[in-house]
């Protein structure tokens, strides 16, 4: 099995459109507070993502630095996009993160990481986002009464954007595969997916 064959069926095993909580949004039955209670969530994750994202960056040399640096800034953006979403929400930007939610946003900001293996989870997050971000637009529209505009947004950036981070992502993995521990960029993987899957246990059970 190559690396790319391993990286599917990582992302296979940890594909959150399968977790109770996702389910139940793409079936209308979230309560209004359980969006806002995930919006205040999941902004630790994105913000999380920001910060690794940035040290990432500050951490790696030649065209990754560039790569990288470049989508540090993107990704700093797109917390204010998030904010509209979890406005529309009645999130709270300053919510307690549970301790899946901490473990989460711990692994997406991905302290100690090298810079091959912040690219492989990197690529693992946004690989999956464009789905993820379509079934909860659609969802927030078709069944939660929200608007199109600033409160999808952020949902609308990812559908499409993230697929060409995804595309750009892995073209740069791939020039590097040969140097690096791919054992490591695997496990760098998991544990960024895994840890979403928690995130989404926590805010599942506290909603119930």
């Amino acid at each position: 099995m190559d690396f790319w064959d391993r990286l599917d069926a990582v992302r296979a095993e940890w594909d959150v459109l399968a977790h109770p909580f996702y389910q139940r949004w793409s079936r209308g039955e979230l309560l209004r507070d359980e969006l806002a209670t995930y919006s205040g969530q999941y902004r630790h994750a994105v913000t999380g993502l920001a910060r690794g994202s940035a040290a990432a960056a500050a951490a790696a040399d030649g065209d990754l630095h560039e790569h990288l640096e470049e989508h540090a800034a993107e990704e700093a953006e797109h917390v204010e996009l998030w904010d509209r979403f979890l406005d529309a929400a009645g999130g709270d930007r300053s919510a307690s993160q549970l301790p899946e939610t901490l473990r989460c946003a711990e692994s997406w900001a991905g302290e100690g990481r090298s810079p091959d293996e912040a690219l492989a989870a990197l690529y693992a997050i946004e690989s999956a986002q464009p789905a993820i971000a379509e079934i909860k637009r659609d969802g927030l529209v078709e069944l939660y009464g929200f608007e199109p505009g600033p409160a999808t947004e952020y949902f609308d950036v990812h559908a499409t954007r993230d697929r060409e981070h995804a595309a750009a992502h892995r073209a740069m993995l791939e020039r590097r595969l040969g140097g690096v521990d791919q054992d490591r960029l695997v496990e760098a993987a998991r544990d960024v997916l895994a840890a979403n899957w928690a995130l989404l246990d926590g805010v599942d059970r506290s909603g119930r």
